[in-house]
Protein backbone atom coordinates (compact mmCIF):
# COMPACT_ATOMS: atom_id res chain seq x y z
CA UNK A 1 0.00 0.00 0.00
CA UNK A 2 1.30 3.39 -0.97
CA UNK A 3 0.20 6.51 0.45
CA UNK A 4 0.77 9.51 -0.19
CA UNK A 5 0.49 13.10 1.73
CA UNK A 6 -1.92 15.11 0.11
CA UNK A 7 -4.22 11.74 0.02
CA UNK A 8 -5.61 8.82 1.86
CA UNK A 9 -4.78 5.34 1.27
CA UNK A 10 -7.37 2.95 0.77
CA UNK A 11 -7.22 -0.54 2.83
CA UNK A 12 -9.43 -2.23 0.19
CA UNK A 13 -10.59 -1.71 -3.47
CA UNK A 14 -12.01 1.90 -3.95
CA UNK A 15 -15.53 2.84 -2.38
CA UNK A 16 -16.99 5.09 -0.45
CA UNK A 17 -16.44 5.96 3.31
CA UNK A 18 -18.30 3.09 5.25
CA UNK A 19 -17.96 0.31 7.06
CA UNK A 20 -16.18 -2.03 4.65
CA UNK A 21 -13.98 0.68 3.30
CA UNK A 22 -11.89 2.85 6.01
CA UNK A 23 -9.83 5.93 4.84
CA UNK A 24 -6.64 6.86 6.43
CA UNK A 25 -4.90 10.21 6.04
CA UNK A 26 -1.75 11.60 7.06
CA UNK A 27 -0.94 14.15 9.39
CA UNK A 28 0.10 16.68 5.83
CA UNK A 29 -3.39 15.46 4.34
CA UNK A 30 -5.34 16.32 7.34
CA UNK A 31 -3.67 19.99 7.49
CA UNK A 32 -4.29 20.66 3.80
CA UNK A 33 -8.01 19.77 4.52
CA UNK A 34 -8.25 21.69 7.45
CA UNK A 35 -6.36 24.35 6.76
CA UNK A 36 -3.53 24.45 9.84
CA UNK A 37 -0.14 23.27 9.79
CA UNK A 38 1.20 19.85 9.95
CA UNK A 39 2.57 20.70 13.19
CA UNK A 40 -0.75 21.16 14.56
CA UNK A 41 -2.04 18.28 13.33
CA UNK A 42 1.12 16.21 15.30
CA UNK A 43 0.35 18.52 18.28
CA UNK A 44 -3.39 16.91 18.41
CA UNK A 45 -2.16 13.19 17.97
CA UNK A 46 0.66 13.97 20.82
CA UNK A 47 -1.91 14.96 23.00
CA UNK A 48 -4.35 12.41 22.26
CA UNK A 49 -7.34 14.57 21.52
CA UNK A 50 -6.69 13.20 17.94
CA UNK A 51 -6.98 9.12 17.52
CA UNK A 52 -3.92 7.73 15.07
CA UNK A 53 -2.68 4.63 14.65
CA UNK A 54 1.06 3.92 13.41
CA UNK A 55 1.96 1.80 10.38
CA UNK A 56 4.38 -0.82 10.56
CA UNK A 57 6.83 2.19 8.98
CA UNK A 58 6.13 4.03 11.82
CA UNK A 59 4.26 6.57 10.38
CA UNK A 60 0.99 8.12 12.02
CA UNK A 61 -2.49 7.65 10.15
CA UNK A 62 -6.07 9.00 11.09
CA UNK A 63 -9.28 6.99 9.92
CA UNK A 64 -11.46 8.65 8.20
CA UNK A 65 -14.45 8.74 10.49
CA UNK A 66 -12.02 9.45 13.70
CA UNK A 67 -11.29 12.82 12.04
CA UNK A 68 -14.93 13.67 11.35
CA UNK A 69 -16.00 12.83 14.76
CA UNK A 70 -12.92 14.89 15.75
CA UNK A 71 -13.84 18.08 13.90
CA UNK A 72 -17.28 17.59 14.50
CA UNK A 73 -17.07 18.11 18.27
CA UNK A 74 -14.62 20.55 18.32
CA UNK A 75 -16.76 23.00 15.89
CA UNK A 76 -14.13 22.64 13.06
CA UNK A 77 -16.15 22.92 9.50
CA UNK A 78 -15.50 19.83 8.24
CA UNK A 79 -14.16 19.61 4.50
CA UNK A 80 -16.31 18.69 1.83
CA UNK A 81 -14.13 16.08 0.57
CA UNK A 82 -14.69 14.13 4.04
CA UNK A 83 -18.65 13.96 3.08
CA UNK A 84 -18.59 12.01 0.00
CA UNK A 85 -22.20 11.64 0.18
CA UNK A 86 -24.16 9.74 -2.56
CA UNK A 87 -27.10 8.42 -0.48
CA UNK A 88 -29.42 10.63 2.22
CA UNK A 89 -31.47 8.39 4.74
CA UNK A 90 -34.37 10.40 6.28
CA UNK A 91 -35.95 9.80 9.69
CA UNK A 92 -39.08 11.51 10.53
CA UNK A 93 -42.45 10.06 11.66
CA UNK A 94 -44.19 12.86 9.41
CA UNK A 95 -45.68 11.01 6.26
CA UNK A 96 -46.16 14.30 3.99
CA UNK A 97 -42.76 15.87 5.08
CA UNK A 98 -40.70 12.79 3.96
CA UNK A 99 -42.45 12.79 0.34
CA UNK A 100 -42.13 16.32 0.26
CA UNK A 101 -38.30 16.49 0.88
CA UNK A 102 -37.83 13.46 -1.07
CA UNK A 103 -39.52 14.94 -4.25
CA UNK A 104 -37.61 17.81 -3.52
CA UNK A 105 -34.06 16.16 -3.34
CA UNK A 106 -35.19 14.51 -6.56
CA UNK A 107 -35.89 17.10 -8.08
CA UNK A 108 -32.55 18.83 -7.40
CA UNK A 109 -30.03 16.44 -6.97
CA UNK A 110 -31.48 13.26 -9.67
CA UNK A 111 -28.22 11.15 -8.82
CA UNK A 112 -28.25 11.51 -4.79
CA UNK A 113 -29.83 8.11 -3.33
CA UNK A 114 -32.64 9.60 -1.08
CA UNK A 115 -34.01 7.08 1.57
CA UNK A 116 -36.47 7.64 3.93
CA UNK A 117 -38.09 5.48 7.84
CA UNK A 118 -40.97 6.24 9.61
CA UNK A 119 -39.15 5.84 12.93
CA UNK A 120 -36.67 5.30 14.67
CA UNK A 121 -36.95 1.65 14.71
CA UNK A 122 -36.55 1.63 11.16
CA UNK A 123 -34.19 3.87 10.39
CA UNK A 124 -31.50 2.37 12.79
CA UNK A 125 -32.46 -0.85 11.15
CA UNK A 126 -31.67 1.17 7.33
CA UNK A 127 -28.93 2.48 8.34
CA UNK A 128 -27.61 -1.12 8.63
CA UNK A 129 -29.13 -1.97 5.59
CA UNK A 130 -28.75 0.80 3.46
CA UNK A 131 -25.46 1.91 5.04
CA UNK A 132 -26.47 6.15 3.92
CA UNK A 133 -22.99 8.69 3.98
CA UNK A 134 -25.52 10.87 5.70
CA UNK A 135 -28.52 10.96 8.08
CA UNK A 136 -31.45 13.59 8.38
CA UNK A 137 -32.85 12.70 11.84
CA UNK A 138 -36.36 14.29 13.32
CA UNK A 139 -35.90 14.98 16.79
CA UNK A 140 -39.51 14.22 18.13
CA UNK A 141 -40.89 10.39 16.98
CA UNK A 142 -42.75 8.11 18.81
CA UNK A 143 -41.13 5.79 21.09
CA UNK A 144 -36.75 6.77 20.57
CA UNK A 145 -36.23 10.51 19.75
CA UNK A 146 -34.07 12.14 17.38
CA UNK A 147 -31.66 12.47 19.81
CA UNK A 148 -31.05 9.16 20.64
CA UNK A 149 -30.24 7.48 17.57
CA UNK A 150 -28.33 10.31 16.95
CA UNK A 151 -26.12 9.57 19.95
CA UNK A 152 -26.22 5.48 18.44
CA UNK A 153 -24.99 6.20 15.30
CA UNK A 154 -21.99 8.28 16.32
CA UNK A 155 -20.92 6.19 19.30
CA UNK A 156 -20.57 3.29 17.28
CA UNK A 157 -17.40 2.34 14.95
CA UNK A 158 -19.30 1.36 12.38
CA UNK A 159 -21.75 4.24 11.74
CA UNK A 160 -19.83 7.33 13.30
CA UNK A 161 -18.17 8.34 9.88
CA UNK A 162 -22.22 8.79 8.58
CA UNK A 163 -22.89 12.81 8.45
CA UNK A 164 -26.02 13.47 11.34
CA UNK A 165 -28.32 16.52 10.67
CA UNK A 166 -31.50 17.14 12.59
CA UNK A 167 -34.58 18.37 12.03
CA UNK A 168 -37.11 19.78 14.22
CA UNK A 169 -40.42 21.42 13.72
CA UNK A 170 -39.85 22.69 17.15
CA UNK A 171 -36.65 24.48 17.74
CA UNK A 172 -34.95 25.87 20.52
CA UNK A 173 -31.72 26.17 21.50
CA UNK A 174 -32.07 23.62 23.99
CA UNK A 175 -32.50 20.69 21.16
CA UNK A 176 -30.15 22.30 19.08
CA UNK A 177 -27.64 21.62 22.30
CA UNK A 178 -28.67 18.41 22.20
CA UNK A 179 -28.06 17.34 19.23
CA UNK A 180 -24.63 19.07 19.38
CA UNK A 181 -23.48 16.88 22.40
CA UNK A 182 -25.28 13.95 20.85
CA UNK A 183 -22.68 14.23 17.31
CA UNK A 184 -24.82 16.14 15.08
CA UNK A 185 -23.55 18.22 12.69
CA UNK A 186 -26.55 20.71 12.20
CA UNK A 187 -29.56 21.17 13.65
CA UNK A 188 -32.30 22.97 11.37
CA UNK A 189 -35.90 24.18 12.04
CA UNK A 190 -38.94 22.77 9.55
CA UNK A 191 -39.58 23.61 7.08
CA UNK A 192 -36.39 22.64 5.53
CA UNK A 193 -35.63 23.21 1.92
CA UNK A 194 -33.74 21.18 -0.49
CA UNK A 195 -30.99 24.16 -0.70
CA UNK A 196 -30.54 23.69 2.77
CA UNK A 197 -29.89 20.30 2.94
CA UNK A 198 -28.16 19.52 -0.37
CA UNK A 199 -24.91 22.26 1.46
CA UNK A 200 -24.94 20.36 4.37
CA UNK A 201 -24.10 17.70 2.54
CA UNK A 202 -21.50 19.27 0.35
CA UNK A 203 -23.72 19.01 -2.49
CA UNK A 204 -23.79 22.13 -5.16
CA UNK A 205 -26.94 23.95 -4.31
CA UNK A 206 -29.80 24.70 -6.62
CA UNK A 207 -30.48 27.98 -7.82
CA UNK A 208 -34.09 27.85 -6.02
CA UNK A 209 -36.09 25.92 -4.45
CA UNK A 210 -39.06 25.44 -2.57
CA UNK A 211 -39.97 24.51 0.92
CA UNK A 212 -41.41 21.03 2.21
Amino acid sequence: MRCRNHQPYRCKPLAKVKPTTTYYYTSYAIARLVRVSPTTVVSWINRGVLSAHRTPGGHRRVEAGTLVRFLRENDIAIPEELFNVTTLLVVDDDASFLRSIKRLLRVHAPSLTVETADSAVDGLMKVGSVRPDAVLLDAYMPGTNGIEVCRQLTASAETRHVLVLAVTGRPSEEIARQFKEAGAARCFSKPVDARTVLEAIGWPAPSSTSSP
